[in-house]
């Protein structure tokens, strides 16, 4: 009689540990492992460790002339060179593709174009890249450039995003998707609010 209770009760504990070890095994990999340390997340671009502090600076909407802040919205951002050939004009296609893909939510970022050299990016190019920012000042210009070549794996044909705090905070290295991006940036902007 005994051992028929004593039975019962090793198969009951054994049910309910089939039920809490997993839980208890993952609650030990997460807080006392390094389980996660180098382990891929869901986003599609690379997350900037340690994030580098860009600061604020000054842009402008060429077509109308208005003054925009760095701060204060996600930021995509492209090096262009000072002649923009097709596969510049492309990246900033897809760029105001991504915008304008996020619909209701494309007033939460802005899109910079970084220009390396002293020619303006071309009349039909910026009509092309619709709502494309430039930066106001020269001096901006080299700042930014300098931090953003202070993150080792820099690299002037990916796409970065900067954080509304003025963070540089991800990288899109070139043949990213963008569907991957827009998932991105969708993420954010939910995560944020």
């Amino acid at each position: 009689m005994i051992s028929n209770i004593l039975k019962s009760r090793l198969k009951l504990i054994s049910i309910m540990l089939l039920f809490f070890m997993p839980v208890v095994y993952a609650w030990y990999l997460v807080f006392f492992t390094d389980f996660k340390i180098d382990s891929k997340g869901v986003e599609h671009g690379l997350l900037i460790r340690p994030i580098i502090q860009i600061g604020n600076c000054e842009l402008f909407e060429p077509i109308n002339s208005e003054i925009y802040q760095l701060t204060g919205k996600w930021t995509l951002v492209s090096f262009v060179e000072n002649k923009c050939d097709k596969a510049c004009e492309f990246k900033l296609y897809e760029l105001r593709q991504i915008w304008l893909a996020l619909g209701k939510d494309a007033n939460k970022i802005q899109r910079l174009a970084i220009v390396q050299g002293n020619d303006l990016i071309s009349s039909e190019q910026i009509k092309l890249s619709q709502g494309q920012l430039l930066l106001k000042d020269d001096s901006d210009l080299n700042r930014l450039y300098n931090l953003f070549k202070s993150y080792p794996d820099f690299n002037n044909e990916s796409i970065y995003l900067i954080d509304p705090y003025g963070n540089l905070m991800m990288q899109y290295k070139k043949g990213t998707n963008q569907s991957g991006i827009l998932k991105d940036l969708e993420s954010l902007i939910r995560f944020s609010k």
